[in-house]
Parts: structure tokens; C-alpha cells; sequence
């Protein structure tokens, strides 16, 4: 009994020996997997911070590509206002060119228009002064005629015209210009009577003295004539009733009026005065020989065809006076007023005009512009560009107290920062006509 019990216990032992090797082994790989767990642990840990760094860069890149994207909208949405001002600006820039081009079109017809006017008026006193030409050979080979049967005066014919020439030419020089009405028909008188009055000035006496009579009658013809204003009378006339007073007894070269006879400038050839510039200064008693009467207040209408050339640009000036501006600063209409402005306003504080539409939303450039023409109106000095609804009042009252009437409403005015660049160009319009023009 005692030996089975201690081979029972003996195998009993070495199977407890055998299960506690096995469980130090099996302690032992779990040690060992322990461990190796452990630097797995320590791995996965580095490996997440590693990527929480990650994360971490990444979300601060992100955050930043935000902030690009923003400010890359933002510049986006400046370059598209920017592109549709440009194209509004542009549009209108060929709005204006186009107008400027019309307006010059306009004058050019007008001016070839009147070009015409002018070039079929100097053909028609160039065939005036040809006709005039052909007259003065005619009269003066009946001149000669008639001075060929005179009798030789004491006095040499010549030197008693060139005497007389200069009283004659300077008292008919100033009336025919002021002349109020034509000759009467009944004075005018022809070569023939010319002569005739010749022959009966040669076979009349020479030592009678001729007496006043209250009708005058012309010393060429002898017919009676009606009495003229003094601005009306030929110089022959007034110097033939100045002559008649006086004794005729010095011969045939102080008889009668014959001696002051703008003979003078017929003997002379004074040609150059029968250009079409000078149709003013010749007689009108000489007219009167070979044309009626009524020929010489036409001709002084027509001989000053230089009163018809700056009808055209005064018209266009007065009907648009932004084209003379434009002409004097070049560019468009709205460009050239824009630099009229600015020149106006130069030296005016907290004052840069640019356009028609936010460099006014303020007032203080109304009232800079307003203040050099009517500065006890506009305490500018007072001013400030906050207080728009005053700037605009004051403003609008100036103008309108020397009669610019305000097309601008003070309530679009007060309530944007762009206004209506038209309606604003139309009120500066309005105060440059007024004052400039």
C-alpha cells in the first residue's frame, strides 16, 4: 500500500512538474508577445502622432488655400466691376466720338455748302467787275472825246483835277457808306447827257453868276431831283449846290460843278478800284452815268461776301457750347468739360473730380465750382464732406439764385455714392453755359 501511494504520489509529482515546465513556457511566449505587443503599442502611437502632425499641417493648408480662395474672389469680383466700367466708359467714349464725328461732318457740309455760296458769288463779281471794266473803257473813250473838243482852261486841265481830286474822293468816301436810300430814277444820268452838259457848259457864259433855286437840279442833265437827307446826297450833288453860290467867272474849269466831277479818277485809271473788294469806294455819281440807281445798293450788298464765312461756327457755338470747349481741349464733349472742371477746382481742398458720378455724390465739388463764381453764396472754408444734404442745399440754392434751374433730385443724391453720370454732366453743362458762355 505504502509503495502504491508513493508511485502514485511520485507520478503525480512529475506530472505537476511536467504542467508547471509547460506553464513556465507558456509564461515565457506570453512574456514575450507581451513585449512585442508593447512595441506595437509604441509603433501605433508614434505612427498617430506622425499623423496627427499630418492632420494638423493639413488643416493649416487647407485654412490658408480658404483665405487665397477668398481673396482671389475678391479680386475677381474688383476685375469684373473694373472690366464693366471700362466697357460703360468705353461705350460712352464712342458715343461721344461718334456725336463729334457728326457734329464734324455737319460743319464740313456746311462749311463746303457755303464754300460754294462764296465761290458762286466771286464768279458773279468777277463777271461784275468785267461788265464795270468794259463800262469804265467806254466811259472813258467818251471822256476823252469830250475833254479832246474842250477848250485849254488857263489852268492845266490835269493839276485842276488832281487839286480837286482829294476834297471830292474824301467827301463821297464816308457818305456812300451811310447811305440811307438809292438815287431817286430821275437823277440818273447817261454818257449822252454827259456830254450834252459838256457842249452846254463850253457855249454857256462864263461870267453869270447862277443863283440857288429851292428844287436842285443835276448839273449833268439838267433835271430837276428831290432833296435827299445830307447822308443821301452824292458828293456831286452837294458839292454842286456848294458851287453854285459862287461866281462862274473863272472859265470852263470851275463852271457849273464840271471841275468836281469824279472825272478824276477816270483820267487817273484808278483800275484796282473795280475789284469786287472795293465796290464801296467808288462814286455813286459815277455809278450813276452807266447803271441805275438801284445797282449801287445792291452791289453794296453783295461786295462783302466775307460777312457770310463765321456764320457757321458762331451758330454751332451757340447752339452747342460743349463743341468749343471740346475744341479747345481736345477729346470728347464729356472729357473736355471733365478737364474744364478740374481746372476750375485745382487748389480746392478734398477735391479730385474724375468722373460725373462719385466725385459729386458729396456736394463738395458743386460747391467748389459753384464758389469761384459766386463765393459770398458758398462758405467753403465751413464745409465738410460728411454733411452731404448741406454741401447739395448749399449748393443748389447758389445756382439757383442767378436762374440755373437744379435738375438733380436731392433725395437720389443723398442716398447713393453713384449717381447718374448723365444727369450730373447735365447740371455741370448747365453751369458752365451759364457762366462761360
Amino acid at each position: 500500500m505504502c509503495d502504491r501511494q508513493a508511485e502514485q504520489l511520485s507520478r503525480t509529482s512529475q506530472k505537476l512538474q511536467e504542467k508547471t515546465s509547460e506553464n513556465e513556457a507558456d509564461i515565457k511566449n506570453l512574456k514575450e508577445t507581451i513585449f512585442e505587443l508593447e512595441d506595437q503599442v509604441e509603433q501605433h502611437r508614434a505612427i498617430k502622432l506622425h499623423n496627427n502632425q499630418l492632420i494638423s499641417d493639413l488643416e493649416s493648408k487647407a485654412m490658408k488655400l480658404e483665405e487665397q480662395k477668398q481673396d482671389t474672389e475678391r479680386q475677381l469680383k474688383a476685375l469684373t466691376k473694373q472690366m464693366k466700367e471700362d466697357t460703360e466708359e468705353w461705350r460712352r467714349f464712342q458715343a461721344d466720338l461718334q456725336t463729334a464725328v457728326v457734329v464734324a461732318n455737319d460743319i464740313k457740309c456746311e462749311a463746303q455748302q457755303e464754300l460754294r455760296v462764296v465761290k458762286r458769288k466771286l464768279q458773279e463779281e468777277e463777271e461784275k467787275s468785267a461788265r464795270l471794266q468794259k463800262e469804265l473803257d467806254e466811259v472813258k473813250g467818251s471822256t476823252r472825246l469830250v475833254v479832246s473838243h474842250l477848250p485849254r482852261p488857263k489852268l492845266d486841265l490835269s493839276e485842276e483835277v488832281e487839286s480837286l481830286e482829294s476834297d471830292t474822293t474824301s467827301r463821297w468816301q464816308g457818305v456812300c457808306l451811310s447811305r440811307a436810300s438809292p438815287t431817286p430814277p430821275e437823277s440818273a444820268a447817261t454818257v449822252k447827257s454827259l456830254i450834252k452838259s459838256f457842249d452846254l457848259g463850253c457855249s454857256g457864259s462864263t461870267g453869270q453868276n447862277i443863283p440857288v433855286h429851292k428844287v436842285p437840279r443835276s448839273p449833268l442833265s439838267g433835271i430837276p431831283v428831290r432833296t435827299a437827307p445830307a447822308a443821301a446826297v452824292s458828293p456831286m450833288q452837294r458839292h454842286s449846290v456848294y458851287n453854285n453860290t459862287k461866281p462862274a467867272s473863272k472859265g470852263i474849269a470851275r463852271h457849273a460843278d464840271l471841275s468836281d466831277l469824279p472825272l478824276a479818277d477816270l483820267l487817273k485809271g484808278r483800275n484796282e478800284e473795280l475789284k469786287p473788294d472795293h465796290y464801296l469806294r467808288k462814286s455813286p455819281s459815277l455809278e450813276s452815268l452807266s447803271k441805275p440807281p438801284m445797282a449801287f445798293s445792291s452791289r453794296m450788298l453783295s461786295s462783302t461776301p466775307s460777312c457770310f464765312k463765321p456764320q457757321s461756327k458762331l451758330s454751332v457755338e451757340r447752339k452747342d457750347p460743349l463743341a468749343a470747349l471740346a475744341r479747345e481741349y481736345g477729346g470728347s464733349k464729356r472729357n473736355a468739360l471733365l478737364k474744364w472742371c478740374q481746372k476750375k477746382t485745382e487748389g480746392y481742398q478734398n477735391i479730385d473730380i474724375t468722373n460725373f458720378s462719385s466725385s459729386w455724390s458729396d456736394g463738395l465739388a458743386f460747391c467748389a465750382l459753384l464758389h469761384t463764381y459766386l463765393p459770398a453764396h458758398i462758405p467753403y472754408q465751413e464745409l465738410n464732406s460728411q454733411d452731404k444734404k448741406r454741401n447739395l442745399l448749399l449748393a443748389f440754392q447758389a445756382a439757383e439764385s442767378v436762374g440755373i434751374k437744379p435738375s438733380l433730385e436731392l433725395s437720389e443724391m443723398m442716398y447713393t455714392d453713384r449717381p447718374d453720370w448723365q444727369s450730373v454732366m447735365q447740371y455741370v453743362a448747365q453751369i458752365y453755359k451759364y457762366f462761360e458762355t
